[in-house]
């Protein structure tokens, strides 16, 4: 019994490894390529051929490694039941000289694992004779759409610093013209200020009798010194009317006989009370400084004839005030600022200038510093005026922005992985994912059209293009967008903008980063 069991468990064993086609010498894995040496960038075919005498469920992979080989294209392969013989061929492509293996490709046979053979191919530069290549004339320049905004900006700079310069001038003019006010009206106005002073003073005893009479008298003499220009602090009472009586004479200052005899007698008075302590009564206090304020007026009434000073050029010197400068100012500002503007809209266009007073978005965006970034894996080049910043990061999933999908202009980059039972190619699937993506956001009205689309490393992409209404705050706002969508192997990449149909400068943002957009080759 027990070597029956052992002659069945031999025999399975047998048959098993019968099976196996690691253990199955009947089967040939043979490599070829038609050229082992080739220049940069020329195709090689690359086959692979297998034999076998048993029947097997022969498999590919399907993500073959032929790095730092590129695929060009992957043909299906061939077989023929007759001889058991299957092929399979690749087109491979290099475009750095040096010397490489065709790496190892795997090939399933039923569950085993079988390799094939690597393959040096040498890769060789392309030799250019400088002597007998071709000249070309230097491409013309390319006419570059200019950059205001720096430009109206200093301008605006500039007119706020000769605006500052101005009121800084107006006002320190408008102090020397008031200093200079004060020192011609000032001698008049100090002395009557200084007698309405004195006037509110009650003396009682002799001594303040005798200073108020002396702080009296020298108002008077002050006055009469610096506005007629006589020795008044150095004269004594009785030269001092001498002095006055000649002004009379001369014909300088036409004073009437009696005043001045009123005025010698309160000298004489003042005398009395300051060296023989007589007592004044306060009527005649209230009368002696009327009697100075009398003369101080008309000192200043004849000085003001004497040198055509008239009341109304007066009035007209008070009534300049800072509120009138101020209006001065506004004026002024206004004729320079609206010159300004015209003058910046003859020369700049009116959109230009409106649009950088208004600090219009898109405008902004043209007008800045732009930066070339590269994106996700396999690398993505961008020149955009703003860095994108990563959304999400995940296994299968990656994704860039610049702004918000309500922003006056959007722009997004999508990394996505792709399954083997997606079709990343089928349009029409594209077309409604798309739709979703922008329906998900609450956008109605949506239209797509397509072509195609060639970026800078020359992959050919498709390019969904279009228009779609945004809803912000129950208001819709038209607005057109682009897709553009690179299916690889591994990774479909996606690029979005969305900007608003009626913005003058959206169109030439999105030329701009859709001429950068570009695939790294990398090795």
């Amino acid at each position: 019994m027990n070597k029956r069991i052992l002659f069945f468990w031999i025999l399975s064993i047998s048959s098993l490894i019968g099976q196996s086609a690691n253990f199955d010498a009947n089967i040939d894995i043979t490599t070829s390529i038609d050229t082992t040496q080739v220049k940069i960038g020329e195709e090689i075919n690359y086959k692979i051929n297998i034999y076998s005498k048993n029947k097997y469920n022969i498999r590919f992979d399907e993500n073959p490694n032929f790095m730092p080989f590129e695929i060009l294209k992957s043909y299906p392969f061939d077989t023929i039941i007759e001889s058991s013989t299957i092929s399979k061929e690749y087109s491979l492509i290099n475009f750095e000289p040096g010397e490489y293996w065709i790496p190892r490709q795997k090939i399933y046979f039923n569950q085993s694992l079988k390799f094939s053979d690597s393959l040096l191919v040498i890769i060789n530069d392309v030799v250019i004779d400088t002597t007998k290549q071709k000249l070309f004339d230097i491409k013309p320049i390319i006419p570059v759409n200019r950059n205001y905004q720096k430009l109206i900006t200093n301008l605006f700079i500039v007119l706020l610093v000769l605006i500052l310069i101005y009121i800084t001038y107006r006002f320190k003019l408008f102090s020397k013209k008031q200093n200079s006010l004060d020192e011609i009206r000032s001698l008049y106005e100090i002395a009557v200020d200084k007698l309405n002073d004195l006037d509110n003073i009650d003396p009682n005893s002799q001594i303040e009798f005798k200073e108020y009479y002396t702080i009296l008298i020298d108002i008077f003499r002050e006055y009469l010194e610096s506005q007629v220009k006589i020795p008044a602090m150095e004269s004594t009472s009785r030269e001092l009317i001498v002095r006055i009586n000649m002004l009379k004479d001369g014909d300088n200052y036409n004073f009437e006989k009696k005043q001045i005899d009123i005025l010698e007698k309160l000298f004489t008075k003042s005398d009395l009370i300051k060296f023989a302590k007589s007592l004044p009564t306060k009527t005649d206090i209230k009368s002696d400084i009327s009697t100075i304020k009398d003369f101080i007026d008309t000192t200043e009434k004849i000085y003001n004839e004497k040198y055509n000073i008239t009341e109304e050029e007066e009035t007209q010197v008070e009534q300049t005030s800072l509120i009138d400068n101020i209006i001065i100012l506004l004026k002024y500002s206004f004729l320079i600022i609206a010159s300004s503007l015209i003058i910046c809209v003859l020369i700049f266009g009116y959109y230009p200038v409106r649009d950088t007073i208004l600090l219009n978005p898109t405008k902004k965006l043209l007008s800045k510093n732009w930066y070339t970034s590269q994106y996700g894996s396999p690398p993505v080049e961008l020149i955009t005026p703003k860095i994108l910043s990563r959304i999400n990061d995940s296994i299968d999933k990656s994704k860039f922005e610049m702004g918000s999908f309500n922003d006056p202009f959007y722009l997004s980059l999508d990394f996505k992985d792709v399954n083997q039972s997606d079709n990343p190619t089928n349009i029409e699937l594209l077309k409604n994912e798309l739709i979703k993506k922008f329906q998900s956001t609450g956008s109605k009205n949506i239209l797509v059209k397509d072509d195609q689309f060639n970026i800078k490393s020359g992959d050919i992409g498709l390019r969904l293009y279009g228009s779609l209404d945004i809803e912000i705050s129950n208001s819709l706002y038209r607005s057109n967008f682009t897709s553009i969508i690179l299916p690889y192997d591994k990774k479909t990449i996606t690029l979005i903008i969305v900007y608003r149909d009626d913005d003058r400068y959206a169109n030439k943002i999105e030329s701009r980063i859709l001429e950068s957009f570009d695939i790294i080759k990398e090795l």
